[in-house]
């Protein structure tokens, strides 16, 4: 059976996959043709981005309108969800961020996967922030699967702070 969540995931992980072309060719290559990676790779995550965008709204638009609110406005919601609506928000969640590839390794992004799939056990969590952390988990893995776990990002710039993400796996990493 065809998954209806491929089409757009699919294209999100071919610019993963661009993306990590052009960083391990930056970091042979000379200043003129690393201004010229920097640019093509900033063009990637801007199309991506978009992508991103495309693929969850495409997300939403399979929902329940209550659900919809309760994913997209954070609005309460008061009934039970059924496993299929679950699955449409988890699949919300899990559309790759391509961006994570600027300061994340495929080792850490691995790891964060586990970290919010562990997250997502704990009992005192509501069904919201179970399935947002399953769903990031899932695009977390599905990105890993992509570039591999030997991909390795560039360096963040000197004098810049490192995104929440680079902190926690650098924090889980070295435990």
């Amino acid at each position: 059976m065809k998954n209806k969540y491929f089409s757009s995931e699919r294209l999100l992980l071919l610019y993963a996959k661009q993306f990590t072309t052009l960083v391990a060719a930056y970091k042979g290559s000379d200043l003129d043709t690393q201004r010229r990676l920097h640019m093509k790779m900033s063009h990637i995550l801007e199309l991506s981005g978009r992508a991103m965008t495309a693929a969850k709204r495409r997300c939403e638009c399979r929902m329940e309108v209550d659900i919809r609110d309760f994913v997209v406005h954070r609005r309460p919601f008061e009934r039970p969800i059924t496993s299929h609506e679950a699955e449409a928000v988890r699949h919300y969640y899990a559309t790759p961020s391509v961006s994570h590839l600027v300061a994340l390794s495929g080792v850490e992004i691995s790891g964060l996967a586990d970290l919010m799939e562990g997250w997502a056990q704990d009992k005192r969590l509501d069904c919201r922030s179970i399935i947002e952390l399953l769903g990031w988990s899932d695009g977390m893995r599905s990105l890993v699967d992509a570039v591999g776990l030997d991909y390795t990002a560039l360096p963040c710039p000197q004098g810049t702070k490192p995104p929440l993400f680079k902190f926690l796996a650098t924090k889980m990493l070295r435990r």
